[in-house]
């Protein structure tokens, strides 16, 4: 182990260990700032309760907006967009989305 402030490094015996990363959206280098999109710190892109940019007839959903990266998510902004973009009022009960952990081996089906 290597401390991340320095110092000196030791070793660790181990049966199991867990390596767990974070997420980041994919936005760099799409050129979202060059037709007026904002993204905040993290790179994701930033939207209203419908889903729309600052950007006129700019919509964005799942992995690059605030919000869990799941693709069960993405699916229901989406059809929530489709139906903002109708006129319609599309909303996205987050509440009944459930949430994943995922682990490789499995340790669930």
């Amino acid at each position: 182990l290597e401390p991340r402030a320095g110092g000196s490094s030791e070793t660790l015996d181990a049966d199991v260990v867990l390596v767990a990363t974070g997420r980041r959206p994919f936005t760099d280098g799409l050129g979202l700032d060059t037709v007026g999109v904002k993204t905040d710190a993290l790179g994701r892109v930033q939207v209203d309760e419908r889903f729309q940019t600052d950007e006129e007839g700019v919509w964005a959903i799942g992995d690059v907006i605030p919000g869990p990266m799941l693709a069960h998510k993405a699916e229901e902004e989406a059809i929530a967009v489709v139906e903002n973009i109708a006129g319609l009022c599309g909303h996205v009960n987050y509440d009944a989305i459930p949430g994943v952990v995922y682990t490789h081996p499995e340790i669930a089906d």
